[in-house]
């Protein structure tokens, strides 16, 4: 409570001070014309374009991506569409710097930004869903309109962060028309799929509008007796408080029954060859079960002052209940040691986020200040206990559990909470430079009680982040920029004597240029960055706790381009090039230049979508080539070379008023390739092989 009442004063005192520079302005010069920024509630409408111009939800303004030094990637709806992607790390796949699914289909979003895992570090709205590491679900993505990808340290804007990056997940919010539409898919191991969204604008306008969105899945795997089934919802309404407030609600609640795929055992030889990619040797009855709820509001108020008010809140509710049969530590082939992960895990996350901003305009410069304070509060209860089973012989594959030994059980109950307080300030010049000063400081808490053992741990933390940057518009396509962030993350693993470790921290400068043409219907940049990630966390099982083992080093260039050439054409492009990721400072000598886990150094794609009609009505095409660089994975003993692969993938469909449908084949030639492996890098994991997907859609 100290903590929130102290953040609240400072950002009282700040917003007096900002007023009072308001009102001196005021009375100093008649030239003084305020500019009020657009308000936008809802999600980015750049999102109804192929190519988005903005990223509302993360920058928290309507500044253009043009004008924002920093590298964000923004997936679209109708990039969405063109995907076909079931799930997050299908969504996310093909962005520059960014790998996804690394371990396999086990029914969680799995990724990496610029060289660092980034799970964990997921938002919705602009909030974030949850703190721990171990999320134990996939994101339903049937609801969103879009999907914005930050890269780099992103602590300044939403405190606690790793430096690689976050994903944000832009919700449908009601729309100011009424309209039905809905899908229904077939496809490869028996995928069946049913999706809605109905939106019902009485008024033809938003405020008053009502939408529901809901998909109904079930899938099974390449692998014998893996499944993955879901059912979600999201009802969402806009109030109607007049011209100047905007308030928008929206609640989910979404179900998952899984079973994980986990790969084989690779013994550091080839050996894992010799076995059928459909093997399955967990228990076919032991798995997941998550619920989710989810309950959100955004409100927006203008002042006559011009200044405007921003308040973004979510309470989200999750319970995951699982019982697999997984590999024990250096399993081998043919005889595979298993154990039961019996895991209860319940969580509540409080997220708040209020933020006041004014742009001020003085002739030949402009003066944008944004001044906020966001809090959260994370309660986890997690329970454990692993349980030894009998063997699996995968030369003679025989299901049951035979034998068990129980092993002891661990529950930790986690607080995890923060307050932090932010202001940045944006100067442009002239219609071209554009300097951005930003600066936040945040009280971190954690508190770790071990409800068995009986004992408590608890760690206080603050930090100042912050970030700087120059760019300059040369003319209307080409916008050259440099930047340079820090980021700030407390961690909650225990060191020697149970006690808590120092947060990490990171650091990134960048250089890029943006450009744009074609009426901004073409978007895209280049960028190079020098990555840092201080006081790296890891656990030592030899140890038995976890040590921060020095640095990690990240250097790459990335650049994308995304475009609607015409009515007809749009095209998506990547490319990736990271010659350095690896551990430049290690307690451990030999870990010292090591490539870091599941990073290649090349990766690219392109796709691509024709319409043969300027109405996009009638006969579509499409297709794309995804290629992955070769990658290593290793820990402790276990160490295995991950080679290149290229897919291609193609598309066809037919649209009229009111119904289409389309086909779309992924890994057109079926191509056996390795997408990973398990966090352990023991067992690998095999890609998708060939897969199809037929819809059938109506729009009303």
């Amino acid at each position: 409570m100290y903590l929130v009442q102290k953040s609240i004063l400072a950002s009282s005192v700040t917003l007096a001070m900002l007023f009072a520079v308001q009102v001196h302005a005021d009375e100093t010069s008649d030239e003084i014309v305020p500019v009020l920024p657009t308000i936008t509630v809802n999600a980015d409408k750049a999102t109804d374009q192929y190519a988005a111009t903005q990223a509302t939800s993360v920058l928290k303004t309507d500044a253009p991506l043009f004008e924002t030094a920093q590298s964000i990637t923004v997936i679209t709806e109708q990039q969405l569409q063109q995907k076909q992607a079931g799930t997050l790390a299908e969504a996310i796949e093909g962005v520059a710097g960014v790998t996804s699914g690394q371990y396999g289909r086990r029914g969680w979003d799995d990724f990496i930004i610029r060289g660092q895992i980034s799970s964990s570090q997921t938002y919705m709205d602009g909030l974030r869903l949850q703190t721990s590491d171990n999320l134990l679900r996939s994101v339903d993505i049937s609801g969103l309109e879009s999907i914005e990808v930050v890269k780099g340290p992103t602590s300044v804007g939403f405190g606690l962060a790793l430096p690689g990056g976050l994903v944000n997940l832009t919700t449908k919010r009601p729309q100011a028309e009424t309209f039905y539409r809905g899908t229904l898919s077939y496809g490869s191991y028996a995928l069946t799929q049913g999706t809605f969204d109905i939106n019902y604008a009485p008024n033809n306008s938003e405020k008053g509008a009502f939408r529901v969105v809901g998909r109904i899945s079930d899938q099974d795997d390449p692998t014998d007796y893996v499944y993955f089934k879901n059912y979600y919802i999201a009802p969402s309404y806009n109030f109607d408080l007049g011209e100047k407030s905007d308030l928008s609600v929206i609640a989910s609640y979404q179900h998952s029954d899984y079973i994980r795929q986990q790969g084989i055992p690779h013994n550091n030889t080839t050996t894992y060859k010799n076995y059928s990619h459909s093997l399955f040797f967990g228990e076919p009855d032991k798995g997941y079960e998550t619920d989710v709820y989810r309950l959100g509001a955004n409100f927006s108020h203008q002042f006559d002052n011009d200044w405007l008010f921003k308040q973004n809140f979510a309470v989200t509710q999750t319970h995951t209940l699982g019982n697999p049969v997984l590999a024990s530590s250096n399993a081998s082939l043919p005889s595979i040691n298993r154990q039961i992960n019996n895991q209860d895990k319940q969580d509540v996350n409080y997220a708040l986020d209020n933020n006041l901003q004014r742009t001020f305009n003085f002739g030949r410069s402009s003066y944008n200040v944004l001044v906020g304070i966001d809090m959260m509060r994370e309660r986890s209860d997690y329970y454990r206990r692993t349980d030894t089973i009998n063997a699996f012989n995968a030369d003679n594959p025989v299901y049951g559990v035979t034998s068990i030994r129980e092993g002891s059980p661990t529950q930790e109950l986690t607080y995890n909470q923060y307050t932090g307080l932010y202001l940045r300030n944006t100067i442009k010049v002239d219609d071209k430079w554009i300097i951005g000063l930003s600066g936040r400081h945040d009280w971190t808490q954690v508190e770790i009680r071990n409800l068995l053992r009986n004992t408590t741990t608890k760690n206080s933390d603050n930090a100042f982040t912050g970030s700087a940057s120059v760019m300059y518009q040369w003319n209307n396509a080409l916008a050259p920029y440099i930047s340079y962030s820090t980021s700030f993350m407390p961690v909650t693993d225990s060191g020697e004597n149970g006690v808590l470790l120092k947060p990490e921290e990171g650091k990134q400068a960048e250089v890029g240029v943006k450009w744009q043409a074609l009426n901004q219907k073409l978007q895209g940049y280049v960028a190079y960055y020098d990555l840092i990630r201080k006081n790296v966390t890891e656990a030592d099982a030899s140890l038995g706790y976890s040590v921060q083992t020095g640095e990690q080093t990240t250097k790459g260039f990335e650049t994308e381009i995304v475009a609607a050439l015409s009515d007809q054409w749009n095209i998506l492009g990547s490319y990736s090039y990271i010659p350095t990721a690896e551990t430049t400072e290690s307690l451990t000598a030999t870990e010292i230049g090591k490539r870091t886990n599941h990073v290649p150094e090349h990766a690219g794609t392109i796709s691509t979508q024709y319409f043969f009609s300027p109405d996009k009505l009638g006969w579509n095409i499409g297709g794309g080539i995804r290629y992955q660089g070769s990658r290593t994975a290793q820990r402790a003993s276990a160490y295995i070379d991950l080679p290149d692969y290229t897919l291609f993938d193609v598309s066809a469909g037919y649209e009229a008023k009111h119904w289409g449908a389309g086909l779309t084949i992924k890994n057109l030639f079926d191509k056996d390739y390795l997408v990973g492996t398990t966090p352990n890098a023991q067992l690998v994991n095999w890609g998708d092989p060939r897969m199809f997907r037929f819809n059938v859609k109506f729009k009303y």
